[in-house]
């Protein structure tokens, strides 16, 4: 599977934006250092576990830090297929981190995912020698990238199941930078929807500011212009396939009309909004692997 490479000047530490190995949309990365430590960031699908297995392999086989966004299959379940298996694959994970809201609320807010959120926390519970809740204004140091956690769910009464403008657990995921030694900055929004995006801009404000931005949601119905206008990205990183990105279900199934932007997602609207902020670089999930250097 070709590569893609794209040079953002970050001296030495990179990252990678996995593929998605099945048709589904989901989100994993894995942030290496000069001196080989390796962070992984969610993981992806079950079936996205065989790829990541083999990249850590790659990479070292210890993972330093472990950070799952939010609670939701496509983010984290390519990390129970790894501590599933027996002494977990060969992989050594030093830590494991999150912030959750409490699990009942969770299963309150999107009872369709119990079954599956339940194997993610029984799992969890049999390591929590490894496990760790984030924290606001907390900083992680590995190998001099600092990992600036800048948002957790503590507000997630505020969220109602009934919301209409996104998943109420896409709004309880962490927001954190990356900021390596040279002061490149890399900004990561998980599956943020539009309102706890409209939160986070009024917060902040221009300490958004990044050179590389996740894109919220897959890049589609999540955070909203407004933000994207304070982080003023250079590179885009887009955990979408194809017939997201593109908004053309004929990527998902041949049988479809092979028509551009046919579908209801948002993403080609999204995508106008960085061309007019200028951004000319994108990595995008369907694309292939991608290495920021």
């Amino acid at each position: 599977m070709t590569e893609k490479i794209f040079n953002i000047g970050l001296d030495g530490y990179k990252i990678l934006q996995a593929p998605n190995m099945t048709k589904i949309q989901m989100m994993s990365y894995l942030v290496t250092t000069p001196n080989n430590k390796l962070i992984v960031i969610d993981g992806g699908m079950s079936g996205d576990a065989q790829y990541l297995t083999e990249k850590i392999h790659e990479l070292g086989s210890v993972v330093s830090l472990w950070i799952i966004t939010h609670m939701h299959h496509d983010h984290f379940n390519a990390l129970v297929e790894i501590l599933s298996k027996p002494n977990t694959s060969d992989i050594t994970i030093e830590k494991i981190c999150y912030h959750f809201p409490p699990v009942e609320w969770i299963y309150e807010a999107e009872p369709r995912f119990v079954e599956v959120n339940k194997i993610f926390v029984d799992l969890l519970m049999k390591f929590k020698h490894i496990t760790q809740t984030l924290r606001e204004d907390e900083k992680h140091t590995i190998d001099g990238v600092v990992i600036d956690i800048m948002k957790v769910p503590t507000d997630y009464n505020d969220y109602n199941p009934d919301y209409k403008g996104g998943s109420t657990v896409n709004d309880t995921s962490i927001v954190f930078k990356l900021i390596f030694p040279n002061g490149k900055t890399a900004l990561f929004l998980g599956d943020l929807g539009f309102r706890a995006g409209q939160k986070l801009a009024e917060r902040f404000k221009d300490k958004l500011k990044s050179d590389i931005v996740q894109m919220a949601h897959h890049g589609q119905n999540g955070a909203g212009e407004d933000v994207y206008k304070l982080i003023r990205p250079k590179l885009c990183l887009w955990t979408a396939p194809m017939w997201l990105y593109e908004n053309n279900m004929w990527h998902y199934d041949k049988k479809l009309e092979n028509k551009f932007d046919s579908h209801h997602f948002k993403t080609v609207t999204v995508r106008k909004w960085m061309d007019k902020l200028g951004v000319t670089m994108h990595a995008v999930e369907g694309e292939g692997p991608a290495w920021i250097i």
